[in-house]
């Protein structure tokens, strides 16, 4: 029996060592400032465009928004029994969003425990829990009943960062108090003020426009007949255009192209003057020349942080009918947290800290955001 007994032992060591490192004490540290995938649901596609998107909302609004994936609550010993305590803790370790206006969103999925979480920030309050509601039941559990949870994560995200950008551009909008007019009563009548004040700036601004109509006169371009030597005059719009052949009046009527014909009223001899107009949509087509080839781009596939993408150009001339659609490559987008991150921020995650250093930028930090619960929670 000692033999067996001996044998064993090393067994049940190996085993506890391995439980052990399989358990976890204490909250998740955070690995990256808005995708921290622990459980690996995300593909690398979906993880580089959630990346980029709340990358974009922190820098147009402020608003910071991490995404967790987790295996179970229960795998880290904190205590917890809900997700709903669960995300409220991990929120306020990590410290997501601004201190001040408290505006951070934590969007976490524990998938073994079939549940996920929208944790606000204590600056919502509660008014955004149905919304965070809606998202949670349109968006997201439709696909993670059918264990497609990287898009699910991906469509939620999406809508969240759309609510937030309305808010703030909501926010934004919304006028400024305007100060009460000061009121002055000096016991005179201000009508004969008024009146000869109005009077003075309609006097001199006659004047101004006479001398700047003079000098206008005196510098403008005079065109001479080559043959008569006398002044020629400009034609009108509509008198120029049959000197125009069919693809100059094309360009005119696109307004890609301006023409002037200034002809000599003695003996009828023109010029004509061609202005492009630069910031026309129409550019000079491949086949005839003329400035009539509408161009157009719309994106055929985003680009991402791992993948390149697409965008199509079609060229259609309005003059001779040519046409053709081209495709171009998109070049991948840079990875979200390239710039995001320091050394000073790499030294914190070493040394076992849960957030950045809070005198870093607004963009490469969390900034110690706390949350109330507030939020909303689904399972399938």
């Amino acid at each position: 029996m000692k033999p067996a007994i001996s044998l064993s032992m090393p067994v049940l060591i190996l085993a506890l060592i391995g439980f052990a490192a399989q358990a976890q004490t204490g909250y998740p540290k955070a690995e990256d400032l808005y995708v921290n995938d622990f459980a690996k649901l995300l593909t690398a596609e979906d993880s580089g465009a959630i990346g980029a998107a709340l990358t974009k909302l922190r820098d147009d609004t402020g608003i910071h928004v991490v995404v967790g994936a987790i295996q179970s609550i229960h795998v880290y010993g904190t205590g917890d029994q809900t997700i709903e305590s669960f995300a409220t803790n991990l929120f306020n370790e990590w410290g997501i969003g601004d201190s001040q206006r408290n505006d951070g969103v934590l969007i976490l999925v524990a998938v073994k425990d079939r549940k996920v979480r929208i944790e606000l920030g204590s600056g919502y309050g509660n008014i955004y829990n149905e919304q965070m509601q809606s998202v949670i039941n349109r968006q997201m559990l439709p696909h993670f009943r059918k264990n497609n949870y990287s898009r699910g994560i991906l469509e939620g995200t999406n809508s969240v960062v759309r609510i937030l950008s309305e808010r703030a551009s909501a926010v934004d909008l919304q006028p400024a108090p305007t100060p009460a007019p000061a009121v002055r009563y000096d016991g005179a009548s201000s009508t004969s003020d008024s009146g000869g004040g109005l009077l003075f700036f309609v006097i001199v601004g006659g004047i101004i426009v006479a001398v700047f109509g003079l000098i206008w006169y005196a510098i403008s371009p005079k065109r001479r007949c080559p043959s008569c030597r006398v002044d020629m005059h400009r034609l009108d719009e509509g008198a120029e255009d049959q000197y125009l052949d069919d693809g100059q009046r094309i360009e005119k009527s696109l307004g890609s192209v301006n023409y002037e014909v200034w002809q000599c009223p003695k003996c009828g001899h023109h010029d004509l003057q061609a202005k492009s107009h630069w910031l026309s949509s129409f550019a000079g087509c491949h086949d005839c020349g003329y400035r009539t080839m509408k161009v157009s781009e719309s994106i055929t596939v985003h680009p991402t942080h791992v993948t390149p993408g697409e965008k199509q150009i079609d060229k259609d001339c309005h003059h001779c009918g040519f046409r053709r659609c081209e495709t171009a490559i998109l070049p991948m987008l840079p990875p979200p947290t390239q710039s995001s991150y320091d050394n000073s921020q790499y030294s914190a995650f070493d040394s076992g800290s849960s957030s950045f250093d809070s005198g870093s930028s607004s963009s490469g930090s969390f900034d110690g955001g706390s949350s109330s619960g507030d939020g909303a929670s689904g399972s399938w």
